[in-house]
């Protein structure tokens, strides 16, 4: 891309030095800054660019982009400009050539949920026959392929380098989770959705928004930036049975599709049956009922569903082919999984970390638990302390509930278990400063037919320590290890086999 062309594209800029004649790439990474990238500094929560551009400049990059003057070779560009982060996604469009332009963009927001309806929508499109990307809590998949993802929605040049990487594959429809934190940074500036969901909005990440009317608002970003022209066929599908739905409603011009628990939506459930191997129902819709046989548990995954349906529907396919592709599909990866049928206890991991989605956990396990639940919650380190109350009280809704931290990054973890205590209903509970050591006692506790939620985490990798250092855990690793080595122990041969 010629630098000069970039240049252009801004009316309010002071330029210094000399510029590259033409540029490949561009980043807001210093380490990834070479002669051929544009280094965009930001200012980020923790650390500033601004401070990283001799850095850059050192490893050969000769175009810098600043909000302030700093003193670089004059061999090297300065472009200094009002609002870096408006620049690099505006940069990155015109370097990567617009990849999203090619593909079906789908965007899913709101507190819980969104891993799920993404992934859906993708394996979904995978069993329609379609080359399909997502990207997400999950990471960034194309196709089968997985990689890695730092974040649930990446800053806006490592995203468009992944628009562009999918793009590159010749996929068809790309899917990604869109959070509060990427909308309110603009990271996903310059990305033209063609269809937009919303799942739910509960207490959350109020340590980044002061308020939840805040929270909410910005969510409805995602609805608001669809544009106001109309000859683009786009659409938006919201939960009817959260009251934001009608505010978001408002905030675009394009055909909105609801769905919902009652008939007040145009598409919701009845006739609903189900077991821990999945959930069947009556989906009525605007072009009559369809009966659902699903792999999925519990009253949100039927909404969950109900999105990825939709989704396909508005993309032009028979509702009779979509409802068959749904009985193919495999379970969500560490969203109410149940790990291993053959144990003779349940367990299940889900990422809920937030009351209102503990409270869904609880309301769709119960009534499938045949002796005791046994329950294991974590409070996140360095956010929304407000939250850890009620997600003690309700993890002592089962028979026994265990208190962990969960990322205590720079937070001490002994505080972070003793806010949960604060909300225990009952005394049946202990807590434990070391995640793995209460995964390790919920087995050890454990008897045949008890049922084991652990919550919070789902196949998250890691677990976030102090200074921000990334240490390997896995919830489902460390339980199934310590099942294993209980249960198939001479004690507990005959309710193994």
């Amino acid at each position: 891309m010629n630098s000069r062309t970039l240049i252009s594209l801004l009316k309010i800029k002071t330029a210094y030095g000399e510029f590259p004649e033409s540029v490949t790439n561009i980043t807001t990474d210093s380490r990834e800054a070479k002669a051929d990238s544009v280094f965009v500094a930001l200012r980020g929560h923790q650390v500033d660019g601004y401070n990283f551009i001799p850095n850059a400049v050192e490893a050969g990059c000769r175009f810098i982009v600043t909000d302030r003057f700093i003193e670089i070779p004059q061999e090297a560009g300065l472009l200094i400009v009002k609002d870096p982060s408006k620049v690099a996604a505006l940069f990155a469009e015109y370097i990567f050539d617009f990849p999203h332009e090619s593909q079906t963009m789908i965007g899913v927001t709101g507190t819980n949920g969104k891993t799920t309806v993404a992934t859906m929508i993708h394996n979904l499109s995978r069993s329609l026959g379609k080359n399909s990307a997502y990207l997400g809590t999950n990471g960034f998949m194309i196709n089968e392929d997985r990689y890695d993802s730092i974040n649930t929605t990446p800053e806006t040049t490592k995203l468009h380098k992944r628009l562009k990487e999918a793009n590159d594959a010749e996929t068809e429809v790309f899917t990604m989770e869109v959070s509060s934190h990427a909308l309110k940074l603009g990271r996903t500036f310059g990305i033209d959705h063609d269809i937009t969901i919303f799942t739910n909005l509960t207490q959350d990440h109020l340590d980044f928004h002061s308020t939840m009317d805040e929270y909410g608002y910005v969510k409805g970003l995602l609805f608001s930036q669809m544009g106001q022209n109309v000859r683009d066929r786009k659409y938006i599908i919201l939960n009817n049975d959260d009251p934001w739905a009608a505010r978001y409603s408002d905030m675009t011009p394009h055909e909105v599709i609801s769905y919902g628990m009652d008939e007040t939506a145009d598409f919701w459930p009845s006739e609903i049956e189900g077991t821990l191997e999945g959930f069947n129902f009556i989906l009525n819709t605007p072009d009559g009922p369809i009966p659902i046989n699903s792999p999925f548990i519990g009253y949100f995954n039927i909404q969950n569903l109900m999105c990825a349906i939709i989704s396909e529907w508005l993309q032009g396919y028979k509702l009779k082919r979509i409802v068959e592709a749904v009985k193919h599909m495999e379970p969500v990866e560490g969203r109410l999984e149940v790990l291993d049928p053959k144990l003779p206890v349940d367990i299940i991991i889900d990422f809920a970390h937030t009351p209102d989605a503990l409270e869904k956990i609880v309301d769709t396990i119960e009534p499938f638990v045949t002796k005791r639940l046994i329950f294991l919650v974590g409070m996140t380190g360095e956010r929304d302390m407000t939250k850890a109350e009620e997600m003690g009280r309700i993890s002592t809704r089962a028979d026994y509930a265990i208190f962990t931290p969960d990322n205590p990054a720079n937070d001490d973890p002994g505080m972070l278990v003793r806010a949960l205590e604060k909300g225990a209903a009952h005394a049946d509970y202990r807590s434990f400063i070391d995640r793995a050591e209460g995964i390790q006692h919920a087995i050890d506790i454990s008897e045949p037919g008890d049922t084991i939620v652990l919550a919070c985490k789902g196949r998250e990798p890691y677990q976030i320590m102090e200074d921000y250092i990334k240490v390997p855990h896995r919830d489902d690793l460390i339980a199934l290890d310590a099942a294993y080595r209980k249960y198939r122990s001479d004690e507990y041969a005959e309710d193994w086999d």
